[in-house]
């Protein structure tokens, strides 16, 4: 058991008490009357409503949504994981989703889902091809034989995150900006897989012309349930047709941790030299399992970390909005990867640009 678990515990418990108590407050429940904000016009392609001089519009108030196409750097494990090559990263695409709400009260509810499915960075050995002939019924022709390619894993993971988050807005500063501070719950699935395989050549089998070849392989999926609490806030302020903003989140959460070891043994058939001539049938057995194993390991660790966005939009129509910016996500440590229950506490950084819509944001 870590030393962290203590840790791990009371992160979910403050998320849950802090989360629980917001529930039970006034205008602090993210469900609310679907007539509140009247009945929506849905003139979606009307002309963007902006001022070039002035300090601008007010901030949309009302139900708005987004989607942004992500793509992003993961950073490899560490150590012989990753053949000792954790300084480097991978690129990956995902999808980020947001909706949510902001009343005339200043006050209102956002969730965010976020899924990242890779990399799948792999190190895979070369293909060795052989040929030999056969004759069968006085017609002879190459049987090609391909040996087992051996997959090796470097950087395999999948992410997906989940938050709900409380907002509320502030007055507008002197230069037109405008804070929204929030505070919520998150959750985190993360997913690393790794892959060893070996090849064990040339064990004849006589009189008959085969050579078995065992194949070893070592499977292991490391996932990590992490469940907590947030805090941060969104700046943004609107230029004519252009909205730029920044956010910064930090989250505390507890990981629960399931590390799945896979063990395979398989044998393959290869015709060796040049079999008889004449009426010979050559029989090619391609995979055969011999063994396989399953263990679960258990833990628990504390991670913590933050996010931080930036995003510049340009209004097209008066509700519908373009965008591009970055996103930086690091999880600080507590991240399970590899193949040993060892490796449970290590750190993931995902980096690079992101590009999507916005309605009414």
């Amino acid at each position: 058991m870590s030393m962290m678990q203590p840790y791990a515990w009371l992160a979910l418990l403050l998320a849950i008490v802090g989360t629980s108590a917001a529930a039970h407050a006034q205008h602090y429940q993210p469900f609310i009357d679907p007539g509140y904000f009247g009945n929506p016009d849905f003139q979606f392609f009307a002309p963007p409503e902006v001022s070039d001089f002035s300090g601008g519009e007010p901030p949309n108030t009302g139900i708005y949504a987004s989607y942004d196409r992500t793509y992003v750097n993961v950073s490899r494990p560490s150590d012989e994981t990753s053949f000792n090559s954790e300084g480097q990263g991978d690129f990956t695409w995902g999808n980020r989703w947001e909706i949510g709400y902001m009343t005339e009260e200043k006050s209102g509810w956002q969730g965010f889902l976020w899924h990242v499915n890779g990399p799948n960075e792999n190190f895979v050995s070369a293909e060795d091809e052989s040929a030999v002939t056969v004759t069968i019924g006085g017609a002879t022709g190459d049987l090609e034989i391909l040996d087992p390619v051996q997959v090796d894993t470097i950087n395999q993971f999948k992410m997906s995150s989940f938050e709900l988050n409380k907002v509320w807005r502030r007055k507008e500063f002197h230069n037109g900006a405008v804070l929204e501070p929030l505070l919520g719950f998150r959750y985190f699935n993360a997913r690393d897989f790794y892959q060893r395989q070996t090849n064990f050549f040339e064990i004849p089998i006589v009189p008959v012309p085969l050579t078995l070849r065992q194949v070893d392989t070592e499977k292991a999926m490391f996932e990590n349930q992490c469940i907590g609490g947030q805090l941060g806030g969104r700046l943004f302020r609107q230029r004519g047709h252009w909205l730029l903003s920044g956010e910064v989140k930090f989250f505390a959460m507890g990981n629960f941790q399931t590390l799945t070891h896979q063990f395979e043994q398989s044998l393959l058939a290869d015709p060796l030299g040049i079999p008889p001539t004449g009426n010979a049938i050559i029989v090619v057995t391609p995979f055969a399992d011999i063994g396989r194993a399953r263990i679960y390991e258990r833990n628990t660790e504390l991670v913590w970390g933050g996010e931080i966005k930036g995003e510049a939009a340009y209004e097209l129509t008066r509700d519908i909005s373009l965008r591009v910016g970055f996103v930086f996500l690091d999880l600080g440590q507590g991240i399970g990867r590899g193949n040993l229950i060892r490796l449970n506490n290590q750190s993931v950084q995902m980096a690079g640009a992101t590009f999507g819509f916005t309605i009414n944001r």
